[in-house]
């Protein structure tokens, strides 16, 4: 009986430290390696489904960082990853520019505060054409950050909002621009 006592108690204690929590270092390595795994075999991946669940694994991940280490520098890390992913890989546009805004919110004066905030606008008119809010996600980064690197770009962006590319381009006749002399005959 003791002995059968002392079996059950190693089995919890196994299954304890077997669901014990990772680090945020050990959590970090685990998902960079499963982005890394997904990412050696993303080109057989046809849709953005099959894209969702080679890369599953990483986004969990980065996932259980960013929700039980949000102080850690992994957090901040994973979530400017998980936010890239969605927007690049699996197209989930509105997920990540929920990341996005989290990440400014979390981190303010983090390294890549300016370019999230940047990107929401971006993907609000490129990707979703949503004028409005891509106007004002354009606004508050220009307000936030007037002498950033992106801001003559959202500058820019802000000017040219549901402008179509034709509309951007102007007429000019045919040889105008090229160097070519464009003559006429009588």
């Amino acid at each position: 009986m003791r002995a059968s006592g002392v079996c059950v108690l190693l089995a919890a204690l196994a299954f304890l430290y077997g669901c014990s929590k990772q680090s945020p270092d050990e959590l970090w390595t685990s998902a960079a390696k499963a982005e890394q795994v997904a990412r050696s075999v993303l080109d057989t991946a046809r849709t953005s489904q099959d894209m969702h669940k080679v890369l599953a694994p990483a986004m969990e991940l980065y996932g259980e960082i960013i929700d039980d280490y949000p102080d850690s520098p992994q957090a901040e890390q994973a979530l400017i990853r998980r936010a890239a992913i969605r927007a690049n890989d699996t197209r989930e546009i509105e997920l990540a520019i929920a990341d996005y805004k989290l990440y400014g919110e979390r981190y303010p004066g983090g390294p890549r505060a300016p370019l999230a905030m940047f990107l929401v606008g971006y993907m609000y008119n490129n990707e979703l054409h949503n004028l409005d809010s891509a106007a004002a996600a354009y606004n508050r980064f220009l307000a936030k950050y007037p002498d950033d690197e992106m801001a003559s770009s959202a500058r820019f962006e802000l000017n040219t909002l549901g402008k179509t590319p034709e509309e951007l381009i102007p007429n000019e006749p045919p040889g105008a621009g090229t160097g070519d002399k464009v003559v006429k005959k009588d």
